[in-house]
């Protein structure tokens, strides 16, 4: 435009005309100055008389009435001897309106920086509250984006869900918390947390990412917008922070996305202070607790360096050895241990971690042993000592924590336990040379008296008349009663000293249980009871010792007719996983259940009225379970007093390597050589063999054995165990073996008791079988009717 000196447009051109939506000739008038404001017009009408050519900014009036900002920069002119002034009129709406959003924009990133270094100078921070912290950092973030509500959701502990541990309203000013989103119902929107950085949702109701909240979250509220920032801890999403808009849709700008993830960085930080503030709160409180537990320790405690100076001792180790800490701390641990040979190698092995065959290293980094420490006052001390290595930060060796215990009262107990064990042995012993004493003393008159009443008996010496005989049959059965108590005494004192050895075999069950069944019968007869069995027929066959075996099962056939008054006795045996058992059950008086523990006690019946109504030691279910133990096996009872009883030997399977077998030599003859020391015994024999028909010869001295039998050229040889001379029978027997002629004569060794197990091993080479004194005349006539048909 060209204005005159007085305000006056001459000309302007369309583009004036375009910004003020004027005509030409209306711009073309006497007063330009009302195209401006009154601020603008004072402002022209003092710049164009000037000549002022400077640019100046004036606002300009539309013909609507608008406004809108110019900038004017004018030039001095001359025209036909005329002065005046050029106007150039340039719209700077667009430049003013982009300025006002660069200072917008540079204010909210002020802010948005003043709020990131008011969060990080923060000692809510420092002091490790979680819950405090969060509801700084969702106020801050509220105020910053001028948003409704700013929350902090957290994954649970199975990832399954977020639970809401903050949200702040601005406009309640309050913090709540509690809601959560299942994973499983929003997988779209768990989707874009696990896959962005952050997540600028302008339209919240219809973005893809969010539009699954709508009906159950953002509709409810009125959520227009969100800006999520997921929280990353030691690169594992735990959660995300949620800037919620409401009303209008907003527009999120890039620097309100760094914004909110910085906040989300922020929650980070808060959550690791936290764990970092419980962690070193945890690690106080352990402290306190082992300071604790060294100082109050009924142990002694002591930790020392690599060079083994004491670095600290606890009271109950500064007791053990007679000195104050003060005193320990800086000496060297190792001059108050009594050493022994190895202790070196021992450490040295505990330093490089290895393993020692020797038992007191029982662990990698740890060793027990049992030393004596040196106290103040010159004695020593013992210990049960237990040392563990502690390795530094770098793994290396730093430290020996040593464990002491006090032992001294343990190993007086100790010491007088081996003595006691000691005279409790050196009794046991001399109980069994008593027994066996009292063996031979007691056998060797049973056997002239039972001898010699079987021989009275089948009257070869003389007819007896009916009195005289009912008297011999009450000698002979008195010893014979006396004879099994002996037996049953001292077969329990062998199992109980543990020098009773068993023959496995396998034996036949059927022939077992009919030679049980038929040695009974004839009693349970004479009581009227029924006596059955059940074998089972898979149960053909067990591992037992036969003499053993037979003494179990006559035990309790015989304890089954005895308090069976009426009914019947039952023997079944039957085939079990594991083994064979062997169950007598009867009808008898049964046992009262509170009894059962003293049932296998030696010497015990239940009952002391039973005494006098029922004959017995007490010994035979004793010894019974004794043996069956004694066999791998066990003897169990099921009992109802008043109905019966039910008892079950239960023998286990054997290994072919378990089983001993004896093959009997077989020969016949028809002379016999009996070296026998005993008298009595000797003449009993002699008499009876030789009223039988045998040729019988006999010496007592194994001196003259050898030239006797090469004299008299024996069929059979009865020979006793207890020789007397300076060769036993043992010795006889293996010098007989050795001579090529006399390997096939038959020996049948006569004992007291039955020989031991590596005897019994050599019967096959040596010895074709043995007589159990007492001698009975049907146990006597078997063995020859075995050997000398």
């Amino acid at each position: 435009m060209t204005p005159h000196e007085g305000g006056i447009t001459v000309d302007d051109n369309h583009t004036l005309d375009n910004m003020t939506n004027y005509e030409v000739t209306e711009l073309i008038s006497p007063n330009s100055f009302e195209l401006f404001t009154l601020e603008s017009q004072d402002l022209m009408k003092e710049n164009i008389p000037s000549g002022c050519e400077n640019p100046s900014e004036v606002i300009v009036v539309r013909k609507d009435g608008s406004t809108f900002p110019v900038e004017l920069q004018g030039k001095v002119i001359s025209s036909q001897g005329q002065t005046m002034q050029v106007m150039v009129v340039k719209d700077i709406t667009e430049s003013q309106q982009a300025q006002e959003a660069l200072q917008i924009k540079e204010n909210e990133q002020r802010k948005q920086s003043q709020t990131l270094v008011q969060l990080a100078r923060s000692k809510t921070f420092q002091q490790g509250n979680l819950d405090t912290t969060l509801k700084e950092i969702t106020e801050a973030a509220a105020r910053t984006l001028s948003v409704k509500r700013v929350g902090v959701w957290l994954y649970n502990e199975d990832c399954s869900a977020i639970e809401c541990v903050d949200l702040y309203d601005v406009i309640t000013r309050e913090h709540t918390c509690g809601r959560s989103f299942l994973k499983a119902n929003y997988p779209a929107y768990f989707q874009a947390l696990e896959v962005e950085r952050s997540i600028a949702i302008h339209d919240a109701i219809n973005d893809q990412r969010t539009q699954e909240l709508s009906a159950s979250y953002l509709s409810v509220f009125g959520i227009a917008s969100l800006l999520e920032a997921p929280i990353w801890l030691g690169g594992r999403l735990i959660g995300v922070v949620c800037h919620e808009h409401f009303g209008k849709i907003r527009q999120w700008t890039l620097e309100e996305e760094n914004f909110a993830g910085s906040i989300a960085d922020f929650v980070t930080l808060a959550i690791e202070a936290s764990d970092r503030n419980a962690a070193q709160e945890a690690l106080r409180k352990s402290e306190a607790q082992f300071r604790a537990i060294f100082e109050r320790s009924s142990m002694g405690i002591g930790l020392s360096d690599m060079k083994a100076q004491i670095v600290d001792v606890n009271p109950a180790l500064s007791q053990i050895l007679g000195y104050q800490r003060e005193e320990l701390c800086g000496k060297r641990f190792i001059d108050y241990i009594s050493h022994r040979r190895g202790d070196l190698e021992l450490y040295k092995q505990l330093i490089s971690g290895t393993h020692s065959n020797n038992e007191q290293s029982v662990a990698k980094h740890h060793i027990e042993m049992e030393r004596q420490l040196l106290h103040q006052d010159g004695r020593l001390v013992w210990t049960h000592l237990s040392v563990s290595m502690i390795p530094g930060w770098n793994g290396e060796p730093e430290f020996f924590l040593a464990t002491i215990e006090d032992i001294t009262e343990r190993k007086q107990t100790e010491s007088k336990l081996l003595a006691s064990q000691a005279a409790a042995e050196a009794g046991s012993r001399a109980k069994s040379e008593f027994l066996a004493t009292m063996s031979h003393e007691l056998r060797t008159p049973l056997n002239a008296i039972m001898g010699l009443s079987q021989l009275l008996q089948q009257e070869m010496v003389g007819s007896l008349n009916e009195k005289q005989k009912e008297y011999i049959s009450c000698i002979y059965d008195s010893g014979e009663h006396l004879l099994a108590v002996i037996n049953d005494i001292l077969d329990l004192s062998k199992v109980e000293a543990g020098k009773e050895e068993l023959s496995l075999l396998p034996l036949s069950v059927p022939e077992l249980c009919n030679y049980a069944l038929s040695t009974v019968s004839d009693r349970a007869q004479e009581q009227g009871l029924e006596l059955t069995s059940i074998i089972d027929p898979e149960a053909d066959i067990c591992i037992a010792d036969a003499r053993r075996m037979k003494q179990m099962l006559l035990n309790l056939l015989t304890n089954a007719i005895k308090f069976t008054p009426e009914g019947r006795v039952c023997l079944e045996v039957k085939k079990v996983s594991g083994g064979v058992n062997f169950t007598v059950s009867d009808t008898g008086i049964g046992i009262n259940a509170n009894q059962f523990q003293f049932l296998f006690e030696p010497f015990k019946q239940l009952d002391s009225r039973l005494n006098r109504q029922y004959e017995g030691t007490g010994l035979g279910l004793a010894l019974t379970r004794k043996l069956a133990r004694l066999h791998g096996g066990d003897v169990t009872v099921v009992s109802t007093l008043g109905e019966g009883s039910q008892f079950t030997i239960f023998l286990p399977n054997r290994s072919d390597e378990e089983v001993n077998t004896l093959s009997p030599a077989s020969h016949t003859k028809k002379r016999i050589l009996l070296i026998e020391p005993e008298e009595n015994t000797a003449v009993f024999l002699q008499d009876y063999l030789q009223i039988i028909g045998y040729q019988v010869d006999w010496t007592n001295n194994s001196n003259s054995f050898l030239q006797e039998m090469r004299t008299l050229k024996p069929d059979l040889i009865l020979l006793d165990e207890q020789l007397e001379g300076d060769i036993n029978s043992w010795d006889l027997l293996k010098s007989i073996r050795q001579e090529s002629d006399l390997q096939n004569l038959l020996v049948i060794m006569m004992s007291v008791n039955e020989p031991p197990l590596e005897k019994v091993s050599g019967l096959k080479s040596e010895v074709n079988d043995y007589l159990a004194k007492p001698i009975r005349i049907g146990q006597l006539e078997t063995l020859l009717k075995r050997y000398l048909k």
